[in-house]
């Protein structure tokens, strides 16, 4: 399948062949003019093996129209005939040194074939200056390219990371971009690994690398080693509780939890002000029905970090089985503000709301959480999460029935 892009490209050949053709009617044989038009009309029904034998033949007819090169170059650029399409960029440039587009295909076609030392001054005049944003968003995909292929790995990054900014959403962007960057990390850390192999921070990335894999005792042991080499480093317990929170998703065994909680209070220890490992040990201590102690670490969360949506929800929740609603209220409002789209909240909220017995209230949170619930907020709510400075999320339970 054809790419956009060069879509774009016989698009603008095809404008560039109508002002030829307007120029060839003036004067020209009928002949001249019927056979442009059908070649006009093919490229136009994108069948372009046509499109170029017609064009091929007006060459022929008259060798000296710039447009009519413009037009093959494009299509042979379009079918990879790169060489073919550098020829009649040459030829029409020659016959009209002007002609709009023409340095910017050239550049993409010496790129296309391995050429990127010619093709880098004219990729980066026509990412810089090219006003068309198919031609400059091209242009910058290939100069990324080229800057990568030269091993000029600043300037790769540097115009990937403008071009994530330009196109935020197209797929395609973000799919080259994504590649770069991914890359660059990659050579970082095989950097870190050959250059600084021993030392904390190379250890460290092992561990989250085993952490990311789902490796979880490995991870556990290089996080351990983190700490013989340093045991006051900060978030180090608390990245090894969540591991044992993950391993124990997989294990349900009780040494797990266990492992995990210790972890946390470690953390809280030497870090009083650790909201996640105080809101993770929170989530443990209610589901032990150790609710007044998750209350207590909740609030600990919330005053260290005062918009931590999670714990929040959280804290609402305990307020609920408290039997507060009117506590649990002031704090689920606050976490439907910092993330609309949290069906626990809003879940909890309708459930404050009826306890308070306000029916409007109720209903109208009821009413967004069963829009939220119809498009899975949770799982995504999961999904974003999972990053290595996330928290356990808050999740429905047996208490989500219909109301």
């Amino acid at each position: 399948m054809m790419s956009k892009w060069r879509t774009f490209i016989v698009t603008m050949a095809l404008a560039t062949s109508c002002l030829a053709a307007q120029q060839q009617t003036t004067g020209a044989q009928s002949t001249f003019a019927e056979l442009y038009r059908g070649a006009q009309s093919a490229m136009a029904a994108g069948k372009y093996d046509e499109a170029r034998r017609d064009f091929e033949q007006l060459e022929k007819l008259d060798p000296g129209v710039a447009e009519v090169h413009a037009s093959i170059a494009a299509l042979y650029f379009q079918a990879g005939n790169f060489t073919r399409a550098i020829d009649e960029i040459h030829a029409a440039r020659k016959l009209k040194p002007g002609l709009k587009g023409m340095d910017a295909l050239l550049s993409l076609s010496l790129a296309e074939t391995g050429r990127y030392k010619e093709s880098l001054p004219g990729l980066e005049k026509a990412f810089r200056t090219e006003t068309d944003p198919q031609l400059k968003r091209q242009a910058g995909l290939e100069l990324a390219r080229v800057y990568s292929d030269l091993s000029m790995d600043r300037k790769s990054v540097e115009t990937a990371l403008e071009l994530r900014d330009q196109y935020k959403n197209d797929p395609e962007v973000l799919y080259n971009v994504g590649k770069i960057l991914g890359n660059s990390a990659y050579l970082t850390m095989q950097d870190l690994f050959h250059g600084a192999g021993g030392s904390i921070w190379a250890v460290l990335a092992e561990a989250e690398a085993h952490e990311s894999q789902g490796q979880f005792a490995d991870a556990i042991q290089s996080y351990s080693a983190v700490l013989e080499m340093d045991p006051h480093r900060v978030n180090i317990h608390y990245r090894m509780g969540r591991t044992y929170l993950d391993k124990w998703e997989s294990t349900h065994a009780v040494e797990d939890q266990q492992a995990a909680e210790s972890e946390f209070e470690q953390e809280i220890a030497s870090d009083p002000e650790n909201a996640n490992a105080a809101y993770e040990l929170a989530g443990l201590r209610h589901k032990d029905g150790d609710d007044a102690a998750a209350r207590r670490l909740y609030e600990s969360a919330i005053q260290s970090f005062p918009d931590f949506q999670e714990a929040e929800v959280g804290l609402g929740g305990v307020l609920l089985d408290q039997n507060q609603p009117s506590l649990a209220v002031t704090h689920l409002q606050h976490a439907t503000l910092i993330r609309p789209d949290d069906e626990v909240a809003w879940y909890r909220l309708a459930q404050a709301e009826r306890l308070l017995g306000d029916v409007q209230a109720q209903k109208q949170a009821l009413a967004v959480f069963q829009k939220l619930h119809a498009r899975s907020a949770a799982i995504r709510n999961r999904v974003e999460a999972q990053s290595k400075d996330g928290v356990t999320p808050q999740v429905l339970g047996v208490e989500a029935k219909p109301e």
